[in-house]
């Protein structure tokens, strides 16, 4: 049974699974340590979710089809057998192979729920319920256990039983209409925000439930959905939308309720400037020599400059487009004004700052090689997780399977079926 308990620092939710338990040899510590977790997921939201869990000090259980390889395996660039994004998805993980159509595969799922404490599904709609892993089977094999059911749209939407992606759902919700130059067609935003986003929604709904089981002793079925991500991310324009009719306006990199707020081009290279408040806009007027012959500020006040907005664009870039980019950033950051160059990529991982700030993580790849992935997310001093490489297909089934009394005999006759790996 879990329970808090006070420790020196945080507290943190310990676990008992009896003589069942699993040897993961992980030196996590983490407020969720002897929590187990099978994630039985795809992709990117899911997946995103279960490795933070496993950040957190989780024991998290990757379960993997022995034969159909993951989609996620095969996304390009796939170096040494390994993909790249693959191996920044499922890092701390243990691989488990089986297949859960079948009956001999769906006992050992059942076993592995049985003594598990969070469950992670992004199954299309009905799929798990077929195979009698709904949740309210799964309510009566653990009454205890999280049931995290990733969707793309909630349960009650029209759409409900619909399967998503990060491009349709920001094609679906507006996100992609207002993203993009005004002058051009709608574009996708870059990062899969939505996508990442709704990890971090099952992340917080998953330890919220795990509080609300230590007060209940009562499991939950919990439902993230990119939808309602993507309704959060457009919070205030839809706000804006029912109280003023205000209809976003695709404005590329600036905002509908600043000015000067937006990517400029200096002599040498862009720069994104953040200009939006009247306290700033003075700094940069001073700056940047544009008040008239008395030193008087043109447009002082957000509600001038919004209705000026490209008479006040197109000061700022006429003597921003004279200064090279280093000298106006030096000068902006001595001034307090908000500016940051418009790096690539690689310009950003360049900074060697990341790395002893663990934003950045470099990893050894077992198979050769090494790669970086993001750091752990939280940035708490008790939250310094020991990180693993992601798994290869059923690299741990032997020993999780052995953990739930499959002894070695039965697992090669599983494996010699197809039914584990």
């Amino acid at each position: 049974m879990a329970t808090l308990r006070d420790m020196e620092g945080p507290a943190a939710i310990v676990v008992d699974h009896g003589e069942q338990a699993i040897v993961t040899q992980t030196e996590n510590t983490g407020p969720l340590q002897g929590i187990r977790v099978i994630d039985a997921s795809r992709v990117l939201a899911a997946p995103f979710a279960a490795s933070m869990l496993a950040d957190l000090g989780a024991e998290v259980i990757h379960l993997e089809h022995p034969s159909q390889i993951e989609e996620l395996r095969t996304w390009q660039p796939v170096v040494n057998g390994v993909s790249a994004s693959h191996f920044a998805l499922n890092h701390s993980k243990l691989g488990v192979a089986v297949d859960i159509a079948h009956p001999e595969g769906q006992a050992i799922l059942r076993k592995l729920l049985e003594t598990s404490d969070v469950f992670i599904e992004n199954f299309r709609p009905g799929m798990l319920e077929r195979h009698g892993f709904g949740w309210d089977r799964i309510q009566e094999m653990n009454p205890r256990l999280i049931y995290c059911s990733v969707r793309a749209f909630a349960k009650g939407c029209a759409a409900e039983n619909l399967p998503g992606y990060e491009a349709s759902l920001q094609a679906y919700t507006g996100v992609m209409d207002m993203t993009g130059e005004a002058d051009g067609d709608p574009v996708r935003c870059g990062p899969s925000a939505i996508d990442f986003g709704t990890g971090l929604s099952a992340v917080v709904a998953i330890t919220s439930a795990l509080l609300h089981r230590e007060r209940t002793g009562r499991g939950s079925h919990v439902e993230p959905a990119l939808v309602r991500t993507a309704a959060h991310f457009m919070s205030y324009q839809i706000s804006s939308y029912f109280m003023g009719g205000v209809k976003p306006q695709r404005r590329g990199s600036s905002h509908a309720a600043l000015v000067p707020y937006r990517v400029f081009n200096s002599c040498d290279g862009p720069l994104f400037i953040a200009a939006g408040n009247d306290k700033l806009w003075a700094l940069m007027v001073q700056v940047l020599g544009l008040a008239d012959e008395t030193g008087k500020v043109p447009f002082p006040l957000l509600a001038d400059r919004l209705s000026h907005r490209a008479e006040v664009d197109r000061m700022v870039a006429g003597a921003v487009g004279k200064i090279p980019r280093e000298q106006l950033l030096e000068t902006f950051r001595a001034r307090g004004i908000p500016a940051a160059p418009v790096n690539t990529l690689a310009e950003f991982v360049d900074d060697e700052t990341l790395y002893s700030a663990r934003v950045l993580e470099a990893m050894d790849v077992p198979e050769g090689g090494s790669t970086t992935i993001p750091g752990p997310l939280f940035g708490a001093g008790f939250l310094q997780p020991t990180r693993r490489p992601a798994p290869h297909v059923g690299q741990h089934t032997s020993d999780v399977l052995a953990g739930i009394g499959l002894d070695e005999e039965t697992q090669a006759r599983l494996r010699a079926e197809g039914v584990i790996r």
